[in-house]
């Protein structure tokens, strides 16, 4: 499993708590100058939206860093203390989907005196008029920093929430040459069906349903005439403009390499799926 940790202002991943993720995978814990740069949840998903990161983790300025750009990148989260409602150094916020398609999770310490926690759950009231799920763990003691113990809870507590059966969800690979450990861990390959051509995708979620994740290649090779396929582009247009399926809660990655389709891709569903969210279709 790789997890992308995003540390606080001024902060970095102690070789502690690295250890502690280090159990469950891969750790990428890039350095961010947040006072320097006013862009870094847009810099984060520049970054690692071709990346095979499968969760995020933060805390403090990183916690709304990680809440933000989990929705973009449709990933679940564990946060510690997220600056979600103000923040002292001036961070533009991207428009994001309303809800990751999965849950969020938040931890929040009720003696932090830097990021007031009252102020937080207010704006995760606010927000309950989006479908974005929470889980949302009050420490009575704690204060800002994580100590290593509470952390490592926190962690331990996450990650079997996270590989019960009721998160387990049905997923689709579509891709004309590539097998699934070749983008996923292969730890992920039985939870996935993989299909080679846009009929294939097409015909399965006509007989089995909307997959909770879809993973798109674009370019699919050739047909059996010797011309071009219709590639992922066009499975991505099928589901918008003719499957007539509820897409509100979908997951996507796009594995392409193509990078302008891979941004149509990208771009048509996550426009599509914020405008069904905000119009409540």
């Amino acid at each position: 499993m790789n997890i992308l940790y995003i540390h606080g202002l001024n902060g970095s991943l102690s070789p502690e708590k690295e250890t502690i993720l280090k159990r469950y995978g891969t750790v990428q814990s890039p350095t961010i100058d947040y006072e320097n740069n006013p862009d870094s949840i847009l810099w984060l998903y520049d970054t690692y939206k071709d990346a095979k990161i499968e969760l995020i983790m933060g805390s403090s300025m990183g916690g709304f860093a990680g809440y933000h750009l989990s929705k973009l990148l449709h990933l679940p989260a564990l946060v510690f203390n997220p600056a979600l409602a103000s923040r002292s150094v001036f961070q533009n916020i991207p428009d994001t989907p309303e809800t990751n398609g999965s849950t969020i999770s938040i931890v929040l310490g009720a003696k932090d005196d830097v990021v007031d926690p009252k102020s937080t759950l207010n704006f995760l009231g606010d927000a309950l008029i989006h479908r974005q799920d929470y889980n949302i763990s009050i420490r009575h003691g704690l204060e800002h920093r994580i100590p290593v113990p509470v952390f490592q809870e926190e962690v331990t507590l996450f990650f079997e929430r996270l590989t019960k059966p009721s998160f387990k969800k049905k997923r689709l690979f579509l891709d004309d040459i590539r097998t699934i450990d070749m983008v996923y861990d292969k730890t992920f390959e039985s939870e996935f069906d993989l299909v080679r051509t846009y009929d294939a995708f097409v015909d399965y979620i006509i007989k089995h349903g909307l997959p909770d994740f879809i993973s798109f290649d674009n370019d699919l090779g050739l047909d059996d005439d010797g011309a071009l396929a219709p590639d992922g582009l066009a499975a991505a247009k099928w589901l918008v403009y003719e499957s007539d399926l509820d897409l509100r809660n979908l997951q996507f990655k796009v594995h392409s390499a193509n990078p302008v389709a891979a941004e149509q891709i990208r771009g048509l569903l996550g426009n599509y799926i914020r405008f069904l969210n905000k119009s409540g279709k």
